[in-house]
């Protein structure tokens, strides 16, 4: 339900056609028998907005096979219970590949809001380049060399942070003679690349080198935003960019010209004067990097944040960087009032999808919480009492997280409620899109079909005087 965060993993650049091939991978372990996978490429680095989604089910065996088109070589993340897999897919290539063993995520896990599934590699044992035939060994695939670059890698970071932390000496340049050593063969620009940009987090991790340096010898000269190792060492550079930056005497007046004249260009010409900062497309990706962080930490102001997107979207460093700011946009719009939340379309406990739009036309008390939540139970009184009274212009809507969708209708039954009820198990990511962190969490979204308040109040903490304080200030009552 609640993806990991993969930084390494976002999106491959490859180095491959200029056009759509087809692609197929053939997983198999017996465990798997009638399980599904859930198989996604990821189209944003900045968000995670997917450009191919879909689940699979594995037939008797623990079998499945899947051919989608590619018109580039990419990153794709296979879900398969408590695992995500990723892989590196070319185009014009069939894979197989192992499948870990089955491990079913617990329904405490899932509905958890610190949960994040188990991030590993997928194994490849073959691939056949589909053009000529030719059988290529899974131990002389990327992937592979990847997992034994990245084994080397993450054993030495684990020194040169533990070094760092008890102040002793690390020599950094010795460690990457020494683990380049083992890839003198290698010819792949793309893998030489991705290495150069892993080596730059142990540079980072050491201390000793600026960030104008690390910029200019280890993340330049080129932004590769769909690189996933560019993103990884782009990431960890400039993390907290702005808070840091907008106390120099270089970076004065960030936050004005953001919060208060929301001036585009004035932003990119302040962040370009950094010296770790070489072309106007990395300025963009500084902006979208942090005004997506900063959106719900309250020290710029969200309409700000959202005048500034907007102006990406009309004058941005790339047809590219146009939809990235327009999908950041969207994204962080969703729950700001005023605007149109978050599209569902979900089940009730007879199996009748709904989506909000159903309910246009009254206001929608939304509350996602789970049966046997005791916070939630305190409430479930007053949701009762809202639907008899108020059904004339409020609809009470309650996202239900349950086991299974059949204790959602007896748990309705049993206590004689009958508000609308959905069970969230068609679109589990309807809690990360809603930030659901703790149950009950409610909103309120008004005839229009835009919120009016986000979050709401719940009952408890006295939503129904707040609703009709709203709706007298509207001449609504």
């Amino acid at each position: 339900m609640r993806l990991g965060v993969i930084y390494f993993c976002v999106l491959f650049l490859g180095w491959g056609t200029l056009w759509a091939q087809s692609v197929s991978i053939h997983g198999h372990h017996p465990e798997y028998s009638q399980k599904s996978v859930q198989v996604t490429i990821v189209g944003n680095p900045f968000i995670a907005v997917p450009i191919y989604n879909k689940t699979v089910i594995c037939d008797e065996n623990g079998d499945f096979e899947l051919n989608f088109e590619m018109d580039t070589g990419r990153v794709v993340q296979f879900e398969t219970g408590l695992y995500q897999a990723y892989l590196y897919m070319e185009p014009g290539y069939q894979y197989e590949v192992e499948l870990p063993p089955y491990r079913e995520a617990e329904y405490a896990d899932l509905i958890s809001p610190f949960y994040a599934p188990i991030v590993i590699p997928l194994r490849v044992l073959s691939k056949i380049d589909r053009s000529t035939g030719e059988l290529v060994d899974g131990t002389l695939d990327v992937n592979d060399m990847i997992g034994r670059f990245d084994s080397m890698l993450v054993s030495n970071n684990e020194s040169v942070l533990m070094n760092r932390r008890l102040g002793q000496p690390t020599n950094v340049d010795s460690i990457i003679l020494q683990i380049e050593s083992n890839f003198i063969t290698d010819s792949l620009d793309y893998f030489s690349d991705y290495r150069r940009y892993r080596y730059g987090l142990l540079k980072l991790n050491e201390g000793k080198m600026g960030l104008e340096s690390l910029s200019l010898n280890y993340l330049g000269p080129v932004v590769r935003e769909l690189h996933p190792g560019f993103v990884e060492l782009f990431r960890a550079m400039f993390k907290d960019f702005l808070f840091y930056y907008s106390r120099t005497s270089e970076g004065e007046g960030i936050r004005h010209c953001i919060n208060r004249t929301h001036d585009l260009k004035r932003a990119r010409e302040i962040i370009g004067r950094h010296p770790a900062v070489w072309n106007d497309t990395l300025t963009d990706m500084i902006l979208l990097q942090e005004l997506s962080e900063l959106f719900y930490e309250g020290t710029y102001h969200k309409e700000a944040i959202l005048i500034i997107l907007d102006s990406m979207v009309n004058d941005p460093a790339s047809p590219d960087f146009a939809l990235y700011a327009s999908q950041v946009k969207d994204k962080l719009s969703s729950l700001v009032i005023g605007h149109p939340p978050p599209a569902f379309k979900l089940a009730d406990p007879d199996g009748k999808l709904f989506s909000l739009e159903d309910f246009n036309g009254k206001y929608i008390y939304l509350m996602f919480c789970t049966p046997d939540h005791y916070g939630c139970m305190m409430e479930y009184p007053f949701l009762k009492s809202y639907h008899e009274k108020h059904a004339e212009y409020l609809v009470v809507l309650t996202v239900m997280v349950t086991e299974k969708q059949s204790q959602l209708k007896e748990f309705m039954q049993r206590n004689e409620y009958h508000w609308k009820t959905l069970y969230y198990g068609s679109q589990t990511h309807v809690l990360d899109d809603y930030l659901v962190r703790a149950f009950p969490t409610a909103y309120l979204i008004g005839p229009d079909g835009n919120l009016v308040l986000s979050p709401a109040p719940l009952p408890s903490d006295g939503f129904e005087q707040q609703l009709f304080r709203i709706m007298r200030s509207r001449g609504e009552i």
